[in-house]
Order: structure tokens, then C-alpha cells, then sequence
């Protein structure tokens, strides 16, 4: 499929339907996608219970996330590779909704980023997603991972604080109030689970170094609260995890809605719609990024649309069956690559053993140590973040991508996401449009031979429109011009270097020639491209009055011009005397 197809394409199971096509699926492939599905569940079930947690929310249905959201997004997706489950990104969202509204609230909001992403996919928005700024991008990650280590903090040192205020500077401030009363068991538990994770990384081996780490804390927490430590764990913040497979929870939605009035339901919506807008988006921008790495690291191509298809249906799916929100993650996914995976296959697999750690590891699960279980989100969220890149951003990029990331950096950590999304997309599109315009240049041409092969003459001008003359950058350009009309008795515009004339570039051109007109002053446009040309013809050509002619190139203009000056020798004269006259009384 050409590439350009390949970006608009819409269709389901588009990963899987892709390899077969052109592999094949065999005995082999099949035992490669298993090996890389089996590694990747491992590393899959303690991230999914953590994100749970983190949110507040029993880490069963960060679970059920990976399950549901995992085997779904994989086999209706349009990457091969993309491992879909709970992403550190959402945590800082979803902890309002679970603090206001509980589970119904996390359930609903994440329902509701589902249906914006198949949306999304329907208006074949993938490819326009991957354009979305890297500053942007990286404003959001780095401002959330921000968050979230500030967060764990918390729990890794042990601080007795039950609730934290939703303001940054005043968590900040009270954590760093309580700084001496820091549980030092804990403190030990959760620093110690953090360096080994990062030597283990070091040494690079196949196994993900969190399994081992989070074991061997497990077994220290063990002892410890044998010996009246008080290390918390999973099992103190929630009692048992259930061995259930994920059931359809459309009833219990239905049954929690009709608790509540007319206005209260009302509410809620106006309190959710914003950060399910904020979720599709953002799954949205995390997919398409860790799409576009694993094609750059395998040599594959995916459908932008049918990823968001895939996602989308693993929300909704994940929503209706007990999860919450997902996006393709890159950790996950990377694994998985490196695993051997083939195909969506291997993602499918990667459900199937959160599945079954549910049945046999339900009861080992709850001795896990909160210290480590955040230890580990800190260095997921690290990851997630990006920091290296974005100092080298801040560094080397122009000075609009610095702004762009730190504004939206500062607002997540002050205020939240969603005004930083509306925030940072606002101010990326004004900056851009401000480039966009500095990129139209206005080129005087008179004197330049390689462009027309006669003088023109005196009261007469050429110039050349370089760059899209849209609403941005056409009133500077025909200023400009305008300056010199009462000079003249014609301008010439070569318009060969215009590519794009919006409404607003088709505005400032009729205020230019009507100027124009009342002075007497003719305008000639030549050798106009497809795109202004039937910008024009849409407009009216007849609206611009009998002093404005478009010609096919500037010879033709050339030739009009000295026709016209040859029909009036008497009034070409009378000017040439009058100017003789102005420069001799100078």
C-alpha cells in the first residue's frame, strides 16, 4: 500500500491482517509472539497494579486494564508491536475523577475518552495527531511525571500523611513539612528497590529488573513486619485481590446512575467531559509516538487511523469490563520488540498472563510493599518522561519550542492537564502561524534580468510574493506594496512562489487593489499556481475591478504593459513632463 494510503487507511485488525499478508503466520511465529507475549505479562502485571493504586483504586483493575484494553487494542490495532495497558500519564487525571466520583467516575471518563478516540479514528485524525509538536508532547510528559514522582514521595518515605491538598506548592510544602517523621523501614525498602532496578537496567539483562526487585522487597517487607516494622502493603490499603475474570459492569453503571438526580448526573458529565477530552488526546499523542519508535526500531509501518480504532475499542471495552483508561505504552511495547515479538499476536498472549497471574498470584499479590510498588512508578514515570530530551530541547531548539514546553510544564504542575493541553496547543498554533508568516517574503524584481527580458518602465514596479499568503502574512505583505503606489501608475505581482491564498490573503488583496483603483494605480497578477488561482475564481474575478488582470507569466504582463502605454502617448507624456517638472523645482 503506498504510503499515502497507508496514512489515511481506516481498518480493523489492521496490525494482524498486515502480517499475514505479507508473512504469513506459521508454528514459529507463533512460538516467538508466545515468548514475547509471556515477558512482556510478567513486566505488565506489577506496572498495571501499581497505576491503579497510584490513582487509588484497587490494583485489580489495573489488571483488568491489561487484560481487556491489552488483548483488544492488539488484535482491532494498526500497529504490530503496541502493547496497550494503564500508562503513568493518566494517573495525574484520574486521581480527581477517583477522589469526586470513585470508581464510577474512573470507569465513565475513561468510557468516554473510548468513544472520543473512535471518533477520532472515523475523522481519520491519526496522521494529524503525529504533528502535534514534540514540546508539547514533552511539556505534558515531563509536567506529569513531575507530578507523579512528587506523589510517591509519600509512600516511598513512609510520611504519615493520609491526604494530600490538590494544589502543587502546597503538597509540596506539607511534604516537605513532614520530611522528619520519614518511616525509615519504608525508606529503606523503597530506595533500596529503586537502585536495584536502575543497576539491573544497567547490566542489560533480558529479564526486566522490577520482577526481581520487587521479590526480593517483598521478602525483606516480610521479615521486617514480622518484627513489628509496619511497612505497608497492598493487603493493608486493600484486602484481598479478587481471582475473577473481568465481567461486564454495564449494569452496575446503570444501576449507580439511577442513584443519582438529573442535576447531579449533569455535573459529573461537565466535570468529566474536559479530562476524557484530555485522555483521547493525550492516548491519542503516547500511541501514535510509540507507534511511530517501534516502526522507526522494526522497519514496519503502521495505519494511524486504525491504531486509534484499536485504542478505542480497548478503552471502551476495558471501561465495560471493570478497567479504565489505556494507551499504547512505550516500555511495554519496547519490550515486547525486543522480546521477539512478530505480530499483535504477542500482545494478545501478554493479556492472557495477567489473566492467569490473577487466578494463581491473587494471594501473593497482597503481601507486595507500597514503598516498592511506588519506587517502581517513580521509575516509570521517569522513563515515561523523556528528561534527557527535553533539556536537550530546551538547549538547542529555537526560542517558540522552549516557550511552548515550559508553559505547558509549569501549568500541569500548577493548575492541571487539561488547561495545560488547551494552553499549550493554543500558544503552539500562534507561534507557528507567527513562522509561517516570517517565511513570506516580498521581493522587488524590477531590476533583476533572469526574471523578465525587457525594462519596464519608471512608473511601473515588479515584485515577487515568496511563501502561502494567508491571513497572517498578506496585510504586511500588501502594506508594503501599498507604500509605493503613489509613485506608480501600475504594479506587477509574480505570483509563481505563492502556494496557498486563504480567505484572509483574498481579503487583503481586494483592500490592496481598491487602494489601488482610487489612485489610478493598474495591478497585474501573473503566473498564479493551481491553489490561489481557483481561490480567485471562487471569489469573483469581477469583484476586483477594471484595473486587476491576472496573466499566465510576467511576459504577458510585460507585453499588456507596454500596449497599454503605447494607447496613450499623450497621457504617458503629460507624466513624464510633470515628473521632469517635480525634479528640477527639487
Amino acid at each position: 500500500m503506498p504510503y499515502s494510503n497507508n496514512l489515511k487507511s481506516l481498518k480493523i485488525s489492521y496490525g494482524l491482517i498486515d502480517y499475514i499478508k505479507k508473512e504469513g503466520y506459521n508454528r514459529q511465529a507463533f512460538g516467538k509472539d508466545l515468548l514475547a507475549g509471556f515477558t512482556v505479562g510478567i513486566l505488565a502485571i506489577p506496572i498495571s497494579m501499581v497505576l491503579a493504586t497510584g490513582i487509588g483504586i484497587s490494583p485489580i483493575y489495573g489488571l483488568y486494564t491489561a487484560i481487556v484494553a491489552g488483548f483488544f487494542t492488539a488484535l482491532f490495532g494498526g500497529s504490530r508491536f503496541s502493547i496497550a495497558g494503564p500508562t503513568a500519564s493518566f494517573v495525574i487525571l484520574l486521581i480527581p475523577v477517583a477522589e469526586s466520583y470513585g470508581l464510577l467516575g474512573v470507569v465513565l471518563v475513561s468510557l468516554m475518552a473510548g468513544l472520543l478516540l473512535l471518533v477520532m479514528a472515523y475523522l481519520r485524525l491519526g496522521r494529524w495527531i503525529e504533528y502535534i509538536p514534540e514540546s508539547i508532547t514533552l511539556g505534558f510528559t515531563t509536567g506529569i511525571a513531575t507530578l507523579i514522582i512528587l506523589l510517591q514521595m509519600k509512600d516511598v518515605f513512609g510520611l504519615p500523611l493520609q491526604e494530600l491538598p490538590s494544589d502543587f506548592i502546597e503538597r509540596l510544602w506539607l511534604m516537605t513539612q513532614n520530611l522528619p517523621q520519614i518511616h525509615w523501614q519504608s525508606a529503606v525498602v523503597g530506595i533500596s528497590t529503586m537502585l536495584f532496578m536502575i543497576l539491573w537496567a544497567r547490566f542489560k539483562f533480558r529479564l526486566p529488573g522490577h520482577l526481581p526487585g520487587i521479590i526480593i522487597a517483598s521478602f525483606v517487607t516480610y521479615y521486617w513486619n514480622l518484627q513489628g516494622a509496619e511497612i505497608k502493603t497492598v493487603g493493608e490499603l486493600f484486602a484481598e485481590i479478587p481471582h475473577f475474570l473481568p465481567t461486564f459492569q454495564g449494569d452496575w453503571m446503570l444501576e449507580m446512575l439511577s442513584l443519582m438526580n438529573s442535576t447531579e448526573i449533569w455535573e459529573m458529565l461537565k466535570f468529566l467531559l474536559p479530562i476524557a477530552f484530555t485522555l483521547a488526546v493525550l492516548g491519542a499523542m503516547e500511541s501514535m509516538f510509540c507507534a511511530v519508535v517501534l516502526d522507526n526500531t522494526a522497519g514496519t509501518r503502521h495505519s494511524p487511523n486504525s491504531e486509534l480504532l484499536g485504542q478505542g475499542l480497548g478503552n471502551v471495552l476495558s471501561s465495560l469490563f471493570g478497567g479504565f483508561a489505556s494507551s499504547g505504552g512505550m516500555a511495554r511495547s519496547m519490550t515486547n520488540l525486543r522480546a521477539g515479538a512478530l505480530s499483535p499476536v504477542a500482545g494478545m498472549v501478554h493479556a492472557v498472563v495477567v489473566l492467569f497471574a490473577i487466578f494463581f498470584l491473587a494471594k501473593l499479590l497482597v503481601h507486595l510493599p507500597i514503598p516498592a510498588m511506588s519506587a517502581l512508578l517513580i521509575l516509570v514515570a521517569w522513563r515515561m518522561s523523556n528528561f534527557p530530551r527535553a533539556l536537550e530541547l530546551v538547549k538547542r531548539n529555537p526560542d517558540s519550542d522552549t516557550w511552548v514546553y515550559l508553559s505547558c510544564f509549569v501549568m500541569i504542575l500548577l493548575f492541571d492537564v487539561s488547561v495545560a493541553v488547551t494552553a499549550g496547543m493554543f500558544l503552539a498554533s500562534i507561534l507557528f502561524v507567527k513562522e509561517i508568516a516570517e517565511m513570506t517574503r516580498l521581493q522587488d524584481i524590477r531590476n533583476v534580468e533572469r526574471y523578465h527580458t525587457e525594462n519596464l518602465p519608471e512608473e511601473w514596479n515588479i515584485y515577487r510574493i515568496q511563501g502561502p499568503l494567508f491571513f497572517a502574512a498578506a496585510d504586511r505583505i500588501f502594506a508594503e506594496i501599498a507604500e509605493t503606489l503613489p509613485e506608480k501608475d501600475g504594479i506587477v505581482l509574480q505570483m509563481d512562489a505563492v502556494t496557498i491564498l486563504d480567505s484572509g490573503g483574498l481579503a487583503a488583496l481586494r483592500r490592496f487593489v481598491t487602494l489601488a483603483e482610487n489612485q489610478h494605480v493598474e495591478v497585474y497578477l501573473s503566473e498564479l499556481q493551481f491553489q490561489p488561482l481557483k481561490a480567485l475564481a471562487r471569489y469573483g474575478l469581477a469583484k476586483f475591478g477594471e484595473h486587476f488582470q491576472l496573466f499566465s507569466n510576467l511576459d504577458e504582463a510585460q507585453l499588456a504593459i507596454h500596449e497599454k502605454l503605447s494607447e496613450k502617448p499623450e497621457s504617458s507624456a503629460v507624466t513624464n513632463s510633470s515628473l521632469s517638472i517635480k525634479d528640477n523645482a527639487e
